[in-house]
Formats: C-alpha cells, sequence, structure tokens
C-alpha cells in the first residue's frame, strides 16, 4: 500500500528547533540529525504499521543517536507526523 506523509506545521518546527540545538552543540551535529530524520521518515512513511502505538492511534518511532521521537497517526493511506520531541531534554521555555 501506498501512503502519502504529511509533516505538520508543529513538527517541522520542532525539527528545525532540534537541528538547530544539535548545530550549536557541536558543529555537523545538525546535519547528522537532519540525515537521521529523513530516514526515519522514509522507513514510517514505508512501514507506518512497524512501530510501537504509545497513546491510542498514536505511533512513535525512535531516532537511533539522538534520542528523538516522532509521533504519528495513520488515517487510512495518510500518515500525518504530529510532533517530534526529545526524549530527555527539557523543552525550552
Amino acid at each position: 500500500m501506498e501512503y502519502s506523509l504529511t509533516i505538520k506545521p508543529e513538527a517541522e518546527y520542532e525539527i528545525s528547533d532540534a537541528m538547530l540545538w544539535q548545530e550549536d552543540q557541536k558543529r555537523g551535529l545538525g546535519l547528522e540529525l537532519s540525515r537521521e530524520f529523513r530516514e526515519v521518515i522514509l522507513y514510517i512513511n514505508e512501514f507506518p504499521e512497524h512501530s510501537q502505538k504509545k497513546y491510542k492511534n498514536v505511533h512513535i518511532r525512535f531516532t537511533k543517536k539522538f534520542k528523538y521521537g516522532i509521533h504519528y497517526i495513520v488515517e487510512d493511506n495518510n500518515i500525518y507526523v504530529l510532533a517530534v520531541l526529545h526524549t530527555s531534554r527539557k523543552p525550552r521555555e
């Protein structure tokens, strides 16, 4: 089955913010994180039901190196990425 994947604006902001934060920590980490996000998003698009369900119908797929969780739902042939959250870093206030 072929799926259409949409990243919600809030999740796009969280991805951008995460890449900037990582780049501030060390030059090149932002790009490395971007690549890892891309790999996980491609995996989700190909195998949306292979990730664990965390809340009711919300799936979560974790990145490996950077410890982010990509939260998404599957509705018919559509995948909606809702949030991208670090598993241990406190959100900025």
